[in-house]
């Protein structure tokens, strides 16, 4: 991971350094070193996704690119004029910073703001800044203690990644013919990333996504620097907790998209004196470069330059009314164009999709989920602020982005493309369009030194700052949560049993560069192989954004398995198949004469076609509580993406925890000389053991105890019927951790214990 940022850091810091540099003239190198990887990462990404729309996206384009483009910054950068007259007003404000330009020669707003920003960072508390620095390196922290994200999105997020490695382009994978339409900036700048770094597909994803969280936090804290309020940034962002969800949970694109709102707070609230151009040149740049990105962030971006205008126009001050509606007619010509773009290309091959609600009212229960404090301290600074621009600049964007989570109030609707669009678009987004804007607002009221402009001439100056036992009580919650949030990383690391692949699917993929042609996978998360041989085609593919699917083989190669018909598979060279114990199809191949066991890997298994029907099959049967004296009953996480159940394990399975003693009881099919359990550990055990006094040839085993689904088998006596197995412990109590799950709602325990949940038996003769 941390090659991966330096690697980031490299490419982007002296491209984002110049656009600090441009935006904002007065920011002396602390704040250039905030601003800078996020500018340049923001810019990274609108190179990459730029490149792809055109068509004539290669690994090495992009280098040339971004070589051209740091000789750019390195140009702008050095260049300096000795003739006042010939430097521009960010060159003219870092003079003046230094104290080069006086008076006489240059405007008074000049030396106004450069005043004004020369006070704020005398006043800047550098522990404050320390402390949100050491706070947004933890979003380094998973990377740095696990091989693979939670979360199951990241795992169609490196299969794209993998086409723009082996394709230069986002089309389908293995049998399947056709492309993707997603935003292409994340893919492809992860494929750049993957390509240039040597990285695996779902490594380069995993890094890009937390790389971004990192430099996302640090560009908060430079944008509101710049009002004061940096040292507040981190700790207002730690009140809430949908950001950093949304990077757990793997949704990565979604978060690289609030980079553009660095921008927008950078140039937006800024006094009418202070903006050039410039300013607006870059805001319309960063709003092309978050549109690649991911829709969401353009529609947050889109809104806080509306909130903007609708404010602006109403001012008493005639130059910034004037500069209000200018900036109006640049607003309206994106939001059209975006607009025009869902409704003509993307909105019509949504006709027969639904309006979709997934997770229910968005600005309801899951925004207070996920940022119930922060709103709750937002409404007081909302109230302080009031008599503010500012303040009422970022109510107004608030209470927009409110109003758009009412589209669940019409799920279901067909036939309407642009609201079922919007509503794809906008699944999750209590987790991301509410965290930045609410953040904004705690941190400028927090903030004793920060300078807002009056709502009106005459009005009273407001007290903006929070008392100051208040605002200790906060930061010292926010620190405590940070502590609490990383004891719960490093234990979560050690839970293998979350991912959507199990460690025997990812041992697995070695097997693949042994073999050629098609393997027939299971459609879904742990089937699609993001690390394929590119001689290798797989058969299903994750429906992740719009597909455009002109063949497939996946349903046909599916039907035959359930008919056994063996024609179909050699016609179409498919000699193998790939499954999962997390999926379903093992138990059909499993008591097939014709597919045989080529390599296992803890209940993984690849899969050979044996035509002739001489493959041995095997004897299932499920579990369940009832076989398990001291079980207890645990939802399967995984029920919602099993459609067959031939076993009749149901949604639940019998979990029994560490330390607690349990007897197995089993029905021995008749001619059984070999019995192998599969079951899933729950954490990292201390010791676990089966053992029986008749039935075993050897009565005593040790199992696997790493997190994740395992396989043990047994090996039967001739003389004497298997009835029962205990299952028995080293450690006394079970370990204690917070269970992500049971907060989603796919578990139904959030305190959880470690233990073992049993799942089905094979019988071999």
């Amino acid at each position: 991971m941390l090659t991966t940022a330096a690697f980031l850091l490299a490419t982007s810091m002296l491209p984002g350094w110049a656009l600090a540099s441009v935006l904002d003239g007065t920011g002396d190198r602390l704040r250039k070193a905030l601003l800078a990887p996020a500018l340049g990462l923001l810019l990274l990404y609108g190179i990459n996704g730029a490149l792809l729309v055109l068509g004539v996206w290669t690994p090495l384009v992009v280098w040339l690119c971004v070589l051209m483009v740091n000789g750019a910054a390195y140009r702008l950068i050095n260049t300096r004029h000795e003739v006042l007259a010939k430097r521009s007003r960010w060159q003219l404000l870092e003079a003046a910073m230094h104290g080069e330009v006086s008076e006489e020669t240059d405007a008074p707003s000049l030396s106004k703001e450069a005043e004004t920003q020369l006070a704020f960072q005398e006043r800047r508390s550098m522990p404050l800044f320390m402390l949100g620095i050491l706070v947004a390196c933890t979003a380094l922290l998973s990377p740095l203690l696990q091989s693979l994200p939670f979360g199951v999105d990241w795992i169609g997020f490196a299969m794209l990644t993998q086409q723009m490695m082996l394709e230069n382009e986002l089309v389908l994978s293995g049998t399947n013919e056709g492309f993707w339409t997603y935003p292409p900036a994340f893919p492809s700048l992860a494929g750049w990333l993957g390509a240039s770094a040597g990285l695996n597909a779902g490594i380069a994803v995993f890094h890009l996504g937390h790389y971004t969280l990192f430099v996302l936090l640090l560009g908060m804290m430079g944008a509101l620097d710049r009002h004061g309020a940096g040292g507040y940034a981190m700790l207002a962002m730690g009140l809430g907790i949908g950001l950093f969800a949304k990077t757990f949970d793997s949704g990565y694109p979604s978060v690289a998209s609030q980079l553009g709102m660095v921008v927008g707070i950078l140039v937006l609230f800024r006094p009418v004196e202070q903006r050039q151009k410039l300013h607006t040149l870059g805001l319309c740049i960063a709003l092309v470069c978050v549109g690649l990105t991911h829709p969401t962030g353009a529609i947050y971006l889109a809104l806080l330059m509306l909130s903007h205008v609708l404010h602006g126009i109403t001012l008493e001050n005639e130059e910034h009314r004037a500069l209000a509606q200018k900036f109006a007619y640049i607003t309206s010509a994106f939001i059209t164009v975006g607009f025009s773009l869902a409704l003509i290309v993307i909105a019509p091959r949504l006709f027969d999709e639904a309006v979709f609600s997934e997770y229910g009212w968005q600005g309801g229960k899951p925004m207070l989920v996920y940022n119930g404090p922060l709103l709750f301290v937002a409404t007081f600074a909302a109230t302080s602020l009031r008599k503010t621009l500012e303040g009422r600049i970022l109510v107004t964007w608030f209470a927009m982005l409110w109003l758009l989570s009412l589209v669940h109030l019409i799920e279901g609707l067909q036939h309407i493309p642009v609201l079922s669009l919007l509503s794809y678009t906008l699944y999750s987004m209590a987790l991301h369009a509410f965290h930045v804007p609410l953040a904004v607002l705690v941190a400028l009221w927090w903030s004793s030194g920060t300078e807002l402009t009056p709502h009106h001439t005459d009005a009273n100056q407001p007290t903006w700052s929070i008392p100051q036992p208040v605002g200790v009580g906060l930061a010292a919650l926010v620190v405590m949560g940070a502590i609490a949030a990383q004891s719960v990383a490093f234990t979560l690391s050690e839970h293998d049993e979350l991912l959507a692949v199990s460690p025997g699917d990812l041992e697995l993929r070695q097997a693949l560069n042994d073999i050629q042609g098609s393997v027939y996978t299971e459609n879904m998360h742990w089937g699609y192989v993001w690390d394929a041989p590119a001689d290798v085609q797989t058969t299903s593919i994750p429906t992740l954004g719009l597909v455009h699917l002109t063949a497939s083989e996946q349903s046909r190669a599916t039907a035959a398995i359930f008919a056994d018909n063996i024609t179909y598979f050699e016609e179409h060279s498919m000699l193998h198949a790939l499954t999962s114990p997390l999926g379903t199809m093992q138990w059909t191949l499993a008591s097939s004469p014709y597919w045989q066991p080529l390599v296992e890997s803890d209940g993984a298994k690849l899969w050979e076609l044996k035509p002739l029907g001489d493959a041995k099959t095997a004897t299932l049967s499920g579990i369940d509580e009832e076989d398990c004296d001291a079980c207890v009953t645990r939802m399967d996480p995984w029920r919602n993406h099993k459609f067959r159940d031939p076993l009749q394990l149901g949604e639940d399975r019998p979990f029994l925890a560490e330390g607690t003693e349990g007897l197995l009881t089993l029905e021995q099919p008749a001619g059984a000389r070999k019995m192998c359990l599969v079951y899933e550990v729950v954490g990292t055990l201390e010791g676990l053991y089966l053992q029986s006094a008749t039935g075993l040839e050897q009565p005593f085993h040790g199992l696997r105890t790493d997190a994740g689904y395992h396989q043990a088998c047994f090996s039967l006596e001739d003389d004497a019927s298997l009835a029962s197995v205990e299952l028995t412990w080293k450690r006394d109590e079970p370990q204690r951790w917070i269970n992500p799950m049971g907060l989603s709602g796919r578990d139904n325990v959030l305190l959880d214990s470690t233990g073992v949940k049993l799942q089905w038996l094979e019988w071999h003769a």
